[in-house]
């Protein structure tokens, strides 16, 4: 009789037993699962944070998503930018991460004031031509097919090797016309980037980036990237290194208090703050003169005790890539910044994390750091006016040292943002 009473209890969905079994279930389930799902988010997986032009530098603007844009789309429309340099500088720029060009699949890029057919050949090599087929100038790299090296425009099915850019096919004809062709850019793929070399004077290049030892070794893993679009000109962004009083105003509040900064600010918040100490100067090297260096130097202190040191050797190899090597009291780390300029007053900016497999969870804290950190420099970019004579300080010679430096990136021919703007309207 007792025992008929338990197994009655046991499996009476009123039961007191039961109810405490089934919770207790699902709380270790749930405790499981989200362990799981943090461990294979920030630890096994790479992170992916991304930001559209919308979504970062006005944080301040309110209202629904289609009221938010009409307002953002106005505050550019009335912006003053100032009398800006050309805006298309000549170096490599980044237009692709390797990862998303895979075979067999053509990848439109627009930037640079130009249209990219970007894809890879049967032998594995990455190519870019025009997008535009000189036929009838449908863009090939949408709806296009990989044929071995060639890409098929998908409007009569001409080919047209990415090797040298020449027609290899017609197929309603026997004859191809020795002068069928488009433009084959110099392109290279190295550090899973896709780089494009960009003169405006059509001159070949005459130094390119090199290999990261790190992200080519076995030992580093790749941590995941973040994603932001900025209103600015090309130079503005990169130009934050050399400005040295810039770190201590605008990222000495802790990471915890975010990327928006017209937000107050609570102080107890500020218990963390960030300490930085750097230096900017060009490559003394007459080979290296498309080099800058820094030295970057930051703590944390929380109430008067330093803590997480960290110290940074960066390069930043022409116009718009970044190389950003991290020693860390843990290891090290690598960070490349791509800078690409998809219009005059937008650039597109990437950065990519690599560490040891000992330090996954520490590169995916440093990423989200960064993004927040970035963040708060994006607010300022987007509503800044460039300045040609700027009133400077004597603390302030390195941003003239770097302006200059970044003058040899522009030549006679470099397109302003009069000429560019006046080509997109018609």
């Amino acid at each position: 009789m007792e025992g008929s009473i338990w197994y009655t209890d046991w499996f009476n969905p009123l039961s007191s037993s039961r109810i405490d079994v089934s919770f207790l279930t699902i709380i270790e389930v749930l405790t499981a699962s989200s362990l799981a799902y943090l461990f294979t988010k920030f630890i096994i997986l790479p992170l992916d944070l991304r930001k559209d032009l919308y979504g970062s530098g006005y944080q301040f603007v309110t209202g629904s998503k289609h009221d938010r844009i009409n307002q953002i789309n106005t505050i550019r429309r009335n912006r003053k930018i100032g009398e800006i340099p050309p805006v298309f500088p000549n170096g490599w720029f980044a237009i692709a991460e390797s990862s998303h060009v895979p075979k067999g699949k053509p990848l439109h890029v627009s930037a640079l004031g130009e249209n990219f057919a970007v894809f890879r050949g049967e032998d594995g090599q990455c190519h870019v031509l025009d997008a535009s087929c000189p036929h009838l100038g449908a863009n090939m790299a949408i709806g296009g097919r990989i044929i071995g090296n060639c890409i098929e425009c998908p409007f009569h099915r001409w080919q047209f090797d990415g090797r040298d850019g020449k027609c290899s096919t017609i197929p309603f004809t026997e004859k191809i016309p020795k002068f069928a062709e488009v433009k084959r850019w110099d392109s290279l793929e190295m550090n899973d980037l896709v780089f494009v070399h960009y003169n405006a004077e059509g001159e070949s290049p005459t130094w390119a980036p090199e290999e990261i030892p790190e992200i080519k070794s076995r030992n580093f893993i790749y941590r995941g990237r973040n994603e932001f679009f900025v209103n600015a000109h090309i130079q503005q962004i990169p130009e934050n290194g050399s400005d040295l009083v810039h770190f201590s105003a605008l990222h000495s509040k802790s990471v915890i208090c975010g990327g928006d900064i017209t937000k107050q600010q609570t102080n107890w918040l500020n218990i963390f703050t960030h300490n930085w100490e750097s230096v900017w100067h060009p490559s003394t090297d007459p080979e290296l003169k498309h080099i800058g260096i820094s030295k970057l130097l930051h703590h944390i202190d929380f109430c008067g005790f330093k803590l997480g040191s960290l110290d940074a050797d960066i390069r930043q190899v022409g116009p718009g890539y970044v190389e950003l090597k991290f020693l860390t009291p843990l290891g090290r780390l690598v960070i490349t910044q791509t800078v690409t300029p998809i219009e005059p007053l937008v650039q597109k900016v990437v950065h990519r994390v690599y560490t040891p497999w000992q330090l996954a969870l520490y590169g995916t804290i440093m990423l989200i750091g960064e993004s927040v950190m970035f963040e708060r420099d994006v607010t300022i970019w987007n509503h800044q006016k460039y300045l040609n004579k700027p009133l400077l300080m004597k603390e302030d010679k390195s941003v003239a040292k770097y302006r200059r430096w970044f003058s040899q990136f522009y030549s006679t021919n470099s397109p302003t943002y009069t000429s560019v703007k006046r080509c997109l309207e018609w």
